[in-house]
């Protein structure tokens, strides 16, 4: 069982998020796909969720009773939790009121297209198979049961 982790394909610190979150995750608990593709298009219209609520990253996790979107300093702090719990950052947005979380979020990406990045990444082969852009949408409603 995977997490689906949306981000903003155009954006290059969303895209080196997603490099981070690569890196780190030895487990493979995440696939990613860019809130642009058709693939994100057909799961949030099959999920009556309105993609324009998401302007940087969200997380898709399978719950026993169906699904849940995890947006915003929630979506963080859920990556964070499954692969660097330890971490300071994750501490300080357990420890805040979910607003004051949000605002630094939204302070960031408000500036994320601005801000500098400089490191382009290939990835191998392994890691290719890891974004969902080019997948089956249908295949991924019935493997995982994704209900309305």
């Amino acid at each position: 069982m995977y997490h689906i982790l949306f981000f903003d394909g155009e954006c290059r610190y969303c895209n080196r998020w997603v490099q981070w979150v690569v890196d780190r995750d030895k487990n493979r608990c995440f696939r990613f796909a860019s809130i642009q593709s058709e693939f994100s298009e057909k799961v949030f219209r099959y999920l009556n969720i309105e993609i324009k609520d998401f302007n940087s990253i969200a997380v898709l996790i399978h719950t026993n009773s169906g699904y849940k979107i995890l947006k915003k300093s929630d979506a963080v702090a859920f990556i964070f939790s499954v692969l660097r719990p330890d971490a300071l950052l994750y501490k300080i947005i357990k420890v805040l009121p979910r607003s004051f979380s949000d605002v630094g979020y939204n302070c960031v990406a408000a500036i994320r297209k601005n801000i500098p990045v400089t490191e382009c990444r290939l990835y191998n082969e392994e890691e290719k198979k890891l974004f969902l852009d080019n997948s089956n949408f249908t295949e991924l409603i019935f493997r995982f049961g994704y209900k309305k």
